[in-house]
């Protein structure tokens, strides 16, 4: 008994699960995706009713696709705003035709559905529909680059997958609850991600560094790295310009095998040396001031303004170079706490930068 209800109620509870996790996180594209997918899931559970399978597929297939692509493709917006509440109500409609309509209502209305007059079988434009709005979601992938979209993909391509001509109600059902898993990962990580990973420089954030620190028992090197003039840069050649700069430092601080990079806050990023003596740090964060120091950053720079707000020249491509101070600390027996640490090194890139900048100094 156990086994022949396990697979019919997979569907809807793993999709509906990572529907609610979407919700609670203010994923609305993944709510609206998530959502259609319960429902496909909840179609195809065995009823007491004579033909609940077949009518469970037909349902599954007529309104899922046409949902699932219309909330890929039209551009995200809060989930209350118009476009999403007609989605809502359409899929509240689909949901009572789905489970609620009277069995001679049901006839009636799959002949006039878009798939009778269609040459292709009903799974062959389902399964086209569901691709369709998986390669949207990995062509936004590869734009963009979030990581929401990557997961999005793939559970469409599951539930493409499950719309495939041939397939019965079981097969399905197992298909649209490893979309319903994926589902849950996907929200899982992106929400990971949104808490622990800055969003500009992929480095992780600053509420991640103070979680490692806490775990860390043994002894280590704490750098705090800040780019030099760069509230002046910003200025002068506009955010986009900054945000390009921090992009390409916070790459640099990545190449630093031995040490952890983070974003702390605005223009400053931390280094963490787990087990690494003071001379070590200061020698590797050195290194790293050099490559940062040497690289060269295609900006684009803001247009002049005249008096009156015209422009007067266009924006144009240049190359720029940034340098960085450093100011080292180390946990040792004298300095224990974290916070402590983290003043240090605060106190140490003070020194740095009345020394001159680009340069490190340790405490």
């Amino acid at each position: 008994m156990a086994l022949a209800f396990w697979p019919a109620w997979a569907a809807p509870l793993l999709n509906g699960a990572a529907f609610l996790l979407a919700l609670g996180f203010r994923r609305n594209r993944a709510v609206l995706v998530l959502a259609v997918l319960t429902l496909a899931g909840l179609a195809l559970v065995d009823t007491d009713r004579a033909g609940a399978a077949a009518r469970g597929i037909d349902a599954a297939r007529m309104f899922a696709p046409w949902l699932l692509l219309a909330a890929v493709a039209l551009p995200e917006r809060g989930l209350l705003a118009r476009r999403n509440l007609a989605l809502l109500l359409l899929l509240a409609l689909a949901t009572w035709l789905t489970l609620a309509a009277s069995d001679h209502l049901w006839p009636g209305l799959r002949s006039a559905l878009p798939f009778g007059f269609l040459p292709w079988s009903a799974g062959a434009v389902a399964a086209g529909l569901t691709f369709a709005a998986a390669l949207l979601c990995l062509w936004r992938w590869v734009l963009n680059g979030v990581p929401m979209e990557i997961g999005l993909g793939i559970v469409l391509g599951l539930a493409g997958f499950a719309m495939l001509p041939g397939m019965d109600s079981h097969n399905i059902s197992r298909a649209l609850a490893l979309a319903g898993a994926g589902g849950l990962l996907t929200v899982l990580y992106a929400s990971y991600r949104m808490a622990f990973v800055d969003a500009l420089s992929g480095l992780p954030n600053r509420r991640a560094l103070d979680e490692t620190l806490a775990r860390l028992t043994g002894d280590y090197a704490l750098a705090m790295v800040d780019v030099d003039h760069f509230k002046s840069f910003n200025d002068t050649h506009g955010h986009d310009a900054g945000d390009k700069v921090l992009e390409a430092v916070a790459g640099e601080l990545r190449r630093e095998r031995r040490g952890r990079a983070f974003r702390y806050g605005g223009e400053e990023f931390c280094l963490l040396f787990a087990g690494a003596r003071s001379r070590e740090a200061v020698r590797m964060c050195d290194q790293t001031r050099r490559g940062v120091e040497q690289m060269r950053v295609r900006i684009r720079s803001a247009p002049k303004k005249a008096r009156g707000g015209q422009a007067v020249k266009r924006r144009e491509d240049v190359e720029t170079n940034v340098t960085v101070s450093i100011g080292v600390a180390l946990r040792d027996a004298q300095t224990r706490l974290a916070t402590d640490v983290l003043k240090a090194a605060d106190q140490a890139l003070y020194q740095a930068k009345s020394r001159g900048r680009n340069r490190v100094v340790a405490r």
